[in-house]
């Protein structure tokens, strides 16, 4: 263990202080990096930073900044700390920047290598890096004045820290065979005297064992103090102090065997305050633990640094069974080399035959122990993480985003980089996926994004090629409904239909197949406004997975025309070249469940399900598209309405954008109909309550056209003719043999039983 790096918070701003006044389009050009923070020179610490870039690219990117912006100021005057250190140093500072480059050599390069060797050595002296750690040597003497001046009634407490100082605060050695002439090591046994470590831990006690006066317990049991009813925090990590390293870091025979001859020495609250949090997986609330040995919540506290401080005795090496606990540490330091900066405690686990056995006395496995007591690792969920797990969690993530971010990673390259950080290629995909949303698919490393589309995008990528829809969707593999992929993936630009059924990406390029119609209009237009038909069929069935007699058929449609005999044009397309608007085959009053409403405006009725509450594109009828002011290939339409805004797209299908923001705002849940409009550029929802029971046929037919009041049979045929479009008078007949043609079979069954015996059998 080493102690916290000095200055880790230190900004570049810090050592160069006119970087808070220069020109930040300046200082951007030169040390903006896309894996940085913006500005990331004013309060990002030098040492993230190093991290990330490396502190040769980070002196040069210094270098370039110097010469380019005050090439004509001191060094001293940029680099302030400069003039603090040797002479030597000194002197330099009061060269310019321009003066000391040119010195170097007779190329930039020269100048720049010499500057950044410069800022180099700061960064080293800043951080301390290739500085020998000074010797402990009057750690011992301090130590002896404080042990000759302790009062004989010191608290237990007091004795027990006195006696680990003593254990790790000693000078290091050479051997480790046994201490120094004259130097004296407390035993393991010393410390159980002095401190009362395997016993009853406390201030104080008194004889029968109630607490005294420091405030804990009194004669009669109770609390001295009444405590406040805070939620304590977990057990803190595992630190074990720095001490004589082990001889050899290997794997011994008996681990368990080990560490359960220290752990026999413990009494019952020692055992249970480590088993049950100290090496627990789900540590035990301090409260529970202090009422049941009838102490405090601190006094838990207490007995938790004196059971490490005790591990730490005997792992140093001291007391009788000083030995073992050497070869345990060397034990510990092996398990560290082997699963390297980032393991899962299941890997702990499968380490070693004893991992997986239990320590009797502590209830736990012993890997469970283990990875709690690795050197400088601390426990993070599932995982076990070298240094600052969270700070590690970041950085990789912000580079693993930006090399997979916009393609797939090769597997090489990416285990490249998580080797710079110490994570083994065997746990790097799940590593991957448990920092962020990462995947491994087929040996590359992709960015599994939170939308449908995203993932979709990363399963082509990786793929390289076209796949059928049926095909992403078994690799997404994520239980997204295909019909919700399929709309997602037909609104999203990033996408191209390459055929009937294939898709893939965008930027691969490609013909886009729109529709047999839409691709035979795109012939005739590039044609020049007329194309043989013969030669236009065979094109399509050739390119695309279409057959010659749908081509044929779809020609017979009223958008084309037979100009001359063989050959066919755009049937919209008047004689001065101008487009007239889109007719669609069935304009909105003859379009199922559209319906006329009292405003004179035709409003389209939504039966809402899990696919639109989750975000869903939603397909919309082509006579209500165009009526709403859509057309096949247009541009997208974009809707304002009360939660925001969404977009009309129509390629294969006209598709409605994510409505869920409006549906909630109206309170619209699964299972209801919502009814929708559009009117100067903004889109409009009801909401349909649910029927009251006992509500007659003729009732519910009327409800599914927007009206809510009651009415009688007769009134049910002229509400629901006078709603879809019908002539006033129209009756029964002729309105069930409309609603037929559009579609409406839910209101014709309704209408059906209300008129049950009035309609004639014949």
């Amino acid at each position: 263990m080493t102690s916290p790096v000095p200055y880790a918070s230190t900004s570049l701003a810090d050592l160069l202080p006119a970087l808070r006044y220069a020109d930040p389009q300046l200082l951007a050009a030169r040390l903006e990096d896309v894996r940085l923070p913006l500005g990331w020179w004013h309060a990002t610490p030098i040492l993230a930073v190093e991290q990330v870039i490396g502190a040769e690219a980070l002196s040069h990117q210094v270098a370039q900044t110097l010469r380019a912006v005050w090439p004509h100021a001191e060094l001293g005057d940029a680099i302030p700390v400069l003039r603090l250190l040797d002479e030597a140093t000194a002197a330099t500072a009061r060269q310019t920047v321009a003066r000391a480059a040119r010195a170097a050599g007779p190329t930039v390069a020269d100048g720049d290598e010499v500057l950044a060797g410069l800022f180099r050595g700061i960064l080293d002296r800043l951080h301390q890096r290739g500085i020998p750690r000074e010797r402990a040597g009057g750690v011992r003497e301090a130590l002896a004045v404080i042990a000759a001046w302790l009062p004989e009634d010191a608290p237990a407490e007091v004795r027990a820290a006195l006696a680990v100082l003593q254990g790790s605060g000693a000078e290091p050695r050479e051997n480790h065979e046994g201490p120094e002439a004259g130097e004296s090591l407390p035993t393991q046994d010393d410390v159980a005297e002095d401190a009362a470590v395997i016993g009853p831990v406390g201030g104080n006690e008194n004889e029968d064992g109630t607490e005294g006066e420091d405030g804990t317990e009194g004669e009669d049991g109770t609390e001295g103090e009444a405590e406040e009813p805070v939620e304590e925090p977990a057990p803190a990590p595992m630190v074990l102090a720095d001490g004589p390293e082990p001889s050899v870091a290997a794997l011994i025979d008996r681990p368990l065997a080990a560490f359960d001859r220290l752990v026999g020495t413990w009494d019952e609250r020692d055992t249970v305050i480590a088993g049950q949090r100290m090496f627990a997986a789900q540590p035990e609330k301090l409260s529970v633990l202090g009422e049941r040995f009838s102490v405090s919540r601190e006094r838990v506290r207490q007995v938790e640094r004196i059971i490490l401080g005790v591990i730490r005795q005997w792992l140093a090496g001291h007391g009788d069974e000083g030995a073992a606990g050497r070869d345990f540490a060397g034990h510990l330091a092996a398990v560290a080399e082997r699963l390297g900066a980032v393991c899962t405690v299941a890997e702990v686990h499968a380490l070693h035959p004893d991992h997986a056995a239990t320590v009797e006395a502590l209830g736990v496995p012993l890997g469970d122990v283990i990875a709690r007591l690795l050197p400088d690792r601390t426990v993070d969920g599932a995982w076990i993480v070298q240094g600052d797990a969270a700070e590690l969690r970041s950085v990789m993530q912000e580079q693993l985003l930006a090399a997979c971010g916009d393609a797939p990673l090769a597997w090489d390259e990416a285990a490249a980089l998580g080797a710079r950080f110490g994570v083994r290629a065997e746990v790097l995909g799940p590593w991957a996926a448990e920092i962020g949303r990462f995947r491994v698919m087929e040996g590359k490393v992709v960015h599994w994004g939170r939308s449908v589309n995203d993932r979709a995008v990363a399963v082509l990528a990786v793929q390289g090629t076209p796949l059928p829809m049926e095909d992403i969707h078994e690799r997404l593999a994520d239980g997204t409904a295909i019909s919700s992929m399929r709309n997602q993936i037909w609104v999203d630009e990033r996408f191209i239909r390459l055929d009937r059924n294939l898709y893939g990406l965008r930027q691969w390029g490609g013909e886009e197949y729109l529709g047999i119609r839409e691709m035979i209009t795109r012939e005739i237009e590039r044609a020049g406004g007329e194309a043989e038909v013969n030669a236009l069929v065979e094109a399509l069935a050739t390119r695309f997975d279409v057959s010659a007699a749908s081509v044929r058929t779809n020609l017979t449609a009223p958008i084309f025309a037979r100009s001359r005999r063989g050959w066919v044009c755009l049937a919209d397309q008047s004689s001065t070249g101008t487009d007239t608007p889109y007719t669609p085959r069935n304009d909105v009053a003859g379009t199922r469940r559209c319906f006329l409403g009292a405003d004179g405006r035709w409003w389209y009725r939504l039966e809402v399900n899990a696919e639109h509450l989750r975000g869903s594109g939603t397909p919309v009828p082509a006579g209500w598209a165009a009526h709403i002011g859509g057309a096949p290939l247009c541009e997208p339409i974009t809707f304002r309405h009360d939660a925001g805004e969404t977009t009309l797209q129509w390629r294969n299908q006209s598709v409605l954008g994510s409505i869920r923001p409006l549906l909630e705002n109206i309170g619209a849940g699964v299972g209801d109909h919502a009814f929708f409009n559009v009117a100067d550029g903004r889109l409009s929802a009801l909401r349909l309550p649910a029927p009251q029971p006992g509500t007659g046929a003729e009732a519910r037919a009327a409800r599914l056209t927007g009206w809510t009041a009651a009415v009688t049979r007769q009134e049910a045929v002229e509400v629901i003719a006078r709603r879809i479009g019908m002539e006033p008078g129209s009756d029964s007949t002729a309105l069930l043999e409309r609603l037929g043609e559009r579609g409406d079979r839910d209101i014709a069954e309704f209408l059906e039983q209300a008129l049950a015996g009035a309609i004639p059998a014949f």
